[in-house]
């Protein structure tokens, strides 16, 4: 039953959002086998949506920079879905949609601008919504990518050889397996096979992969375990790591071993350093990770084209590892940073251009005719 009429209007309403606009030829979107149905969250009728890369699926949400491929008319296929709605205008999942390319439609303008005859008309990639003159707003965040670092790559300390078995005292720095190691009796190559006492990366007996006579002298141990203990930023497995004395060219960051979660700690590299470091400065990580920090305004939404000074140029928010939703957080990018960002505030666009214009004077909320034929 539906609730009792609370006002009465003076001039009927035109149309409701998804009617057509004229009797004027109109086309739709062809669909392939078993296509096209709505996707998980479902599609609202009034406004645009996106069909996905299996050809089949409809959302009423799309990613930068792709223009949705179609307007889903009203044509009594929505259902109510809210227990004591009186309407409804989402087609639930897995219901038959029929897309238009071409013709006239009545939609709710949305966004920020009013909408003049022969406006261009934008779709919002985090809903669908039809907006006029530019494209909607996105978020304005202050974020960074990557980290600099304080940074030592192997060990310094005191040995003692006896054939393959290296006793080693006043370490500083970490001794890993697999480190190269170099210093007065040590022959050129040889590497760190086992600990086999002591403490871990630390003073002990080591194996070594050939003989050494050395007698208490000073030697280094290098190779693809580096730590930091000074960060800004966030250090990301998969990050290229740039910078330092002896460090690697173009390594990358395989995994965290220990120490606070991208902060802090023993990380291990995709490639051998050069030579031991004691502590480098400005030691940077970058990849694909970009730290919000702060939200000035907006809500940053998967899918949002994005830019800001250090930003690659292009990116997309391919998704959200953590924080608020559309918030302060942790998101990753489509594309690759070539270079540490500092603290840099980071825009986004939420909509992207359609094929179709506006053929009536319209308000923000109110109804706009919409077509490909002005």
């Amino acid at each position: 039953m539906t609730g009792f009429q609370k006002q009465v209007n003076l001039t009927p309403a035109p149309a409701v959002a998804g009617d057509f606009a004229s009797s004027n030829p109109r086309a739709t979107v062809l669909a392939g086998p078993g296509g096209l149905v709505a996707g998980t969250l479902g599609v609202t009728v009034g406004k645009f949506a996106w069909v996905d890369t299996d050809g089949v699926t409809v959302q009423s949400f799309g990613t930068a920079t792709k223009a949705p491929q179609g307007f889903v008319h009203r044509e009594q296929q929505a259902l109510i879905q809210q227990y004591l709605a009186e309407s409804g205008m989402n087609i639930p999942q897995g219901f038959s949609v029929v897309l238009h390319n071409e013709g006239d439609f009545w939609a709710k303008l949305a966004g920020d601008n009013a909408a003049i005859i022969g406006a261009a008309i934008y779709a919002d990639y985090s809903n669908g919504d039809v907006c006029a003159v530019a494209a909607p707003a996105g978020a304005s965040v202050t974020g960074l990518m990557g980290s600099t670092n304080t940074a030592a790559l192997g060990a310094t300390f005191t040995a003692t050889g006896t054939g393959t078995a290296l006793v080693v005292t006043a370490v500083t720095g970490l001794i890993t397996v697999g480190d190269a190691i170099a210093g007065t009796g040590v022959t050129a190559g040889t590497t760190i096979v086992a600990q086999a006492s002591g403490t871990t990366g630390g003073a002990g007996t080591y194996t070594t992969s050939a003989a050494t006579t050395s007698a208490g002298d000073t030697v280094t141990a290098f190779g693809v375990t580096m730590e930091t203990t000074s960060t800004t930023g966030l250090i990301s497995v998969g990050d290229t790591v740039s910078g330092g004395a002896g460090f690697p060219v173009a390594a990358t960051v395989v995994a965290q071993v220990s120490g606070t979660p991208g902060g802090a700690g023993v990380y291990t590299l995709s490639a051998a350093g050069s030579a031991y470091t004691a502590s480098a400065t400005g030691v940077t990580t970058f990849g694909i990770v970009l730290d919000v920090t702060a939200v000035g305004s907006g809500v940053l939404e998967v899918g949002d084209a994005v830019s800001g000074s250090g930003i690659p140029s292009g990116a997309v928010v391919a998704s959200q590892v953590s924080g608020t939703a559309g918030g302060v957080g942790i998101y990753t990018l489509d594309t690759r940073a070539t270079a540490y960002a500092a603290s840099t505030t980071v825009t986004a666009v939420g909509g992207v251009l359609t094929a179709f214009k506006a053929q009536s004077a319209a308000a923000v909320g109110e109804l706009v005719k919409i077509s490909t034929w002005g």
